[in-house]
């Protein structure tokens, strides 16, 4: 259950939230040019571009849940299930793990035009990395500040959606949430007109009412859509630090409280991270369920020609600042 938007207003942002009931014990991973890549199917180059965002790492391979290269583009992997079709390997085409894939994209992807080029011969493989975390049912956004897209493993192959929206959730697949869109295009920040009856003097609408209607629960289908209106309403500010904050704020709604939705074994959920990137500048920002506070990691702050994987670890206590 997950939430990943890109946000093209004055500068690029990308970023997404991660809601699980558990934690594989995530943090910050800066993957340097001259870090040794391993595909399962495919052959790595010695040198590439360089990588930040949020990884698990095992046996020394980041496996990105997001990240931006230093090309400034991005992309995130979110839930699928009940949706991704993975296949065996096949002959004459780019076989990609699905754990691979955003490395395998963001590592030789200068912008989103050489992302779409690379995916048209792209088959996402059911390998597992290993027999404890098998294949896990993904699909992807991928984003530069001139567009994004939204990528699904599907029976009919790897589908590739321009996502003109720049919000994308977990199951159903991205067509299905595009179609419910038309069900809430009423939906306003302003006071509604009087349709209903318009010879009629009924003025007296308080503040929001122009949003009934907008769902408030914590489906996938419920926040794509809460995604899409606070992203295309939130008032456009003009400073780096006010967009930050922007950003933060409209992942906000699409937030889960711990407990406010179990998993099938009953476990509570939450939002584990919450992360931003500026995508110009290269710089990660982030929050966790237990420390509000804004960490950030520039990837022009480090050495990106190295050959070991910088790994920065989280904070996951809150901090008050008294006054």
């Amino acid at each position: 259950m997950c939430t990943a938007i890109s946000d093209t207003q004055n500068m690029h942002l990308f970023g997404r939230t991660l809601d699980l009931e558990y934690s594989y014990g995530e943090s910050t991973v800066l993957t340097p040019r001259a870090f040794e890549l391993r595909f399962s199917e495919l052959c790595a180059p010695r040198e590439h571009l360089a990588l930040l965002g949020t990884a698990h790492v095992c046996d020394g391979v980041p496996l990105y849940y997001d990240a931006v290269n230093e090309s400034g583009l991005a992309a995130a992997a979110l839930n699928f299930p009940l949706e991704a079709v993975y296949n065996p390997p096949r002959v004459g085409a780019h076989n990609v793990a699905s754990f691979e894939l955003i490395p395998w994209i963001l590592s030789q992807c200068e912008d989103l035009r050489d992302a779409v080029r690379l995916l048209q011969n792209a088959n996402v493989t059911d390998k597992s990395f290993s027999p404890a975390m098998p294949a896990t049912p993904l699909h992807w956004l991928i984003a530069d500040k001139s567009g994004c897209i939204a990528v699904e493993p599907t029976e009919r192959g790897l589908e590739v959606h321009n996502d003109p929206f720049g919000v994308l959730t977990n199951s159903p697949r991205f067509s299905r949430h595009v179609s419910n869109l038309a069900r809430y295009a009423h939906c306003s920040p302003s006071a509604p007109k009087n349709n209903i009856c318009p010879q009629a003097d009924i003025s007296c609408f308080p503040r929001g009412t122009g949003a009934v209607g907008l769902p408030g629960d914590l489906s996938s289908e419920s926040r794509f859509i809460r995604a899409v209106f606070c992203k295309s309403h939130t008032v456009n500010e003009s400073d780096v630090a006010a967009q930050i904050s922007r950003f933060f704020h409209v992942m906000d709604a699409v937030a889960q409280p711990r407990g406010c939705a179990l998993s099938e074994r009953g476990e509570p959920i939450e939002t584990a991270y919450t992360s931003c990137i500026d995508t110009c500048a290269q710089v990660y920002y982030y929050t966790t369920y237990s420390c509000r506070a804004i960490h950030a990691v520039s990837m022009r702050a480090h050495d990106l020609d190295g050959r070991e994987l910088t790994v920065f670890d989280r904070s996951h206590k809150e901090s008050f600042s008294f006054l």
